[in-house]
């Protein structure tokens, strides 16, 4: 059996509230909590991270923010810059313009959700 889709807010037909053209709300891609979590962090803090600090401020082990970042890296929401400092390798994080703009949407389709978010 099939799981049943979700009909949004607006399940009469219109094609809703952000105008995804029926499509699923919200990106699965983002909604995931740790992919959400790491976009909203370097939303807030809009420059190059390390990896290391990533890891610790978001409680994360290297396994569960590697494989993250790179779903997010695969798709352009996030760049990784993997460079040597002396002999250790250092991996810095930001989010890219398209991630910007993908999180904005996200943002508005979880609006068109939940009434009264602003």
């Amino acid at each position: 059996m099939a799981p049943k889709k979700f009909a949004g807010p607006d399940a009469a037909g219109a094609s809703g509230a952000s105008g995804n053209g029926g499509k699923a709300p919200l990106s699965p891609l983002i909604h995931g909590r740790a992919r959400l979590l790491i976009l909203s962090f370097l939303l807030r803090a809009p420059r190059s991270h390390p990896f290391t600090i990533l890891r610790d401020q978001l409680g994360f082990t290297d396994g569960l923010l590697s494989v993250n970042l790179g779903k997010l890296e695969a798709v352009g929401l996030v760049k990784l810059n993997r460079s040597f400092v002396g002999k250790k390798p250092q991996t810095l994080v930001r989010i890219t313009a398209k991630g910007k703009q993908e999180f904005q949407r996200y943002v508005a389709e979880l609006k068109g959700i939940v009434p009264g978010l602003e």
